[in-house]
C-alpha cells in the first residue's frame, strides 16, 4: 500500500475551472452580441416594412387621407391624438376589414381586398413613424347646416311635403306648434300611420341634423337656398316636366341658371322661354339633352386636377394601377358627362374609389371630364 502513488488532481481542477470560466464568459459575450445584432436586424426590419408600407400607402390610401395623413375624404391620420389612441392591432384591423357604415372600404385579401397580411402590417409600420413628429389636431366638428338640409329636402321629402300627399312643412306657424325632438323623432321614426316612412336607417345622424336646421331656420321665418348642384336640380326640373308641371320646371331651371356655368348657362333661358311658349314637349327634349352634356370643362384645367387627385390610382398616363385603366375606357365612352358626373360624386361601394362630393365641385369635375375625354380617341 505504501508504494502506491496518490493521484493529485488540483492541477485537473483548475484546468477545469479556468476553461469553465471562459466558457462561461464567451457564452455571455456571444449572448450579449445576439441581443444587440438580433436589435440591428429587426431595427432593419421595420425600416424596410416603413418603406414598403410607404409605397403601398401613396399607391392607395392618398386619395381619401392625403400624401401626408392630412386627411380628405377620410380622417386625419398624421393626428398624435389618434395615432396614441389607436393601437396596432386597431390600425391592422381597419384596414383589414374595414369600417362598415362609413367609406373606408375592406382591404384585407380575406375580406376580399388586395392586400396581404404583410403589406397591412408594413402600412401600419408606415403609419406609426409618424407618432415621433406628429402634432396634436382638432377633428372638424360638425355644424348643422341649413343649405346642406335644404338640399336633402329637395331630393328626399320635397316630392311628398311639397305636393298633396304630406303637410307643406316649410309654414312657420305649423313648424312652432311643435318642439325639435318632435320632428327629429318624425324624420327617424316616421309616422306609419299617416303615411311617412323612417328615415332612421336610409339617413346619416349628421343628415337628420341638417334638415333639422333648416327645420329651424323655417321656424324663424328665414328663407334657405339648398346647397345642392346643377345636375340635382336639372334632374328635378326634369321630374317636374314628366309630371307636366311647367311652374316647378320653370322654378328649377331659374336656380339652375344662377350656379351654371358654360353653355349650359346659355341654353337654360332658351328651354325656360320654350315652357313660357307652352312647348313641354320640346322643352322636355331640349332639357334631356343639355342634362345629358352637363358639365362641359377644360381639358387644360383638367390635367392638373387629375395628377392631384386620380394619379395615384389610375396612373400618370391613364393606365391603371389600383384602379382602372382609363384610356380607351368603355365605360367613359359609353357614358354621358352627368353620367360620368354622377359615378364621380358618388364614388363605387365596395371599391377603392371613394366619391368626390363636398371634395371637387362640379366645375372642377367639369374638367376633369373633358380631360378624360381626351384619353377616348388616342391611347397616350
Amino acid at each position: 500500500m505504501d508504494n502506491l502513488q496518490i493521484e493529485n488532481y488540483e492541477r485537473h481542477s483548475i484546468l477545469g475551472l479556468i476553461l469553465s470560466v471562459i466558457v462561461i464568459l464567451g457564452v455571455g459575450f456571444i449572448w450579449i452580441n445576439e441581443a444587440s445584432r438580433m436589435d440591428s436586424t429587426e431595427s432593419e426590419y421595420i425600416f424596410e416594412s416603413e418603406l414598403r408600407g410607404n409605397i403601398l400607402y401613396l399607391e392607395n390610401c392618398t386619395s381619401c387621407h392625403g400624401p401626408r395623413g392630412e386627411g380628405g375624404a377620410g380622417p386625419v391620420l398624421n393626428n398624435l391624438y389618434f395615432l396614441e389612441e389607436a393601437s396596432d392591432e386597431a390600425l391592422f384591423a381597419t384596414i383589414n376589414t374595414g369600417r362598415p357604415g362609413t367609406s373606408m372600404p375592406a382591404w384585407g385579401q380575406i375580406s376580399g381586398g388586395i392586400f396581404t397580411d404583410e403589406d397591412i402590417q408594413d402600412i401600419v409600420n408606415f403609419v406609426r413613424k409618424w407618432e415621433e413628429t406628429a402634432s396634436f389636431v382638432e377633428e372638424d366638428i360638425f355644424e348643422p347646416n341649413a343649405s346642406r338640409g335644404a338640399s336633402i329636402y329637395l331630393s328626399t321629402c320635397f316630392i311628398c311635403h311639397e305636393g298633396a300627399t304630406a303637410v307643406r312643412l316649410n309654414n312657420q306657424e305649423k313648424i312652432l306648434s311643435r318642439d325639435e325632438d318632435w320632428y327629429r323623432q318624425t324624420i327617424i321614426n316616421g309616422r306609419p300611420a299617416k303615411g311617412m316612412p323612417s328615415w332612421g336607417k336610409a339617413l346619416s345622424t349628421h343628415q337628420v341634423e341638417d334638415l333639422m336646421a333648416l327645420i329651424s331656420a323655417w321656424g324663424e321665418g328665414q328663407q334657405i337656398a339648398p346647397d345642392t348642384s346643377v345636375l340635382e336640380i336639372l334632374m328635378s326640373a326634369l321630374f317636374a316636366l314628366s309630371q307636366k308641371d311647367s311652374e316647378d320646371a320653370i322654378f328649377y331651371l331659374e336656380r339652375a341658371e344662377k350656379i351654371a356655368f358654360g353653355p349650359t348657362k346659355q341654353q337654360i333661358p332658351l328651354i325656360i322661354l320654350q315652357l313660357n311658349n307652352n312647348s313641354l314637349d320640346e322643352a322636355y327634349a331640349s332639357l334631356i339633352q343639355v342634362k345629358d352634356l352637363w358639365p362641359i370643362g377644360d381639358a387644360e384645367r383638367g390635367v392638373e386636377i387629375y395628377s392631384a387627385t386620380c394619379l395615384s390610382c389610375h396612373g400618370a398616363e391613364g393606365e391603371g394601377g389600383v384602379g382602372p385603366k382609363l384610356t380607351m375606357n368603355d365605360f367613359i365612352q359609353t357614358s354621358t358627362n352627368s353620367s360620368l358626373l354622377t359615378f364621380l360624386l358618388a364614388g363605387s361601394p365596395d371599391t377603392p374609389m371613394r366619391g368626390f362630393d363636398e371634395r371637387l365641385s362640379e366645375f372642377q369635375l367639369a374638367d376633369v371630364i373633358a380631360f378624360l375625354r381626351t384619353w377616348q380617341t388616342t391611347t397616350p
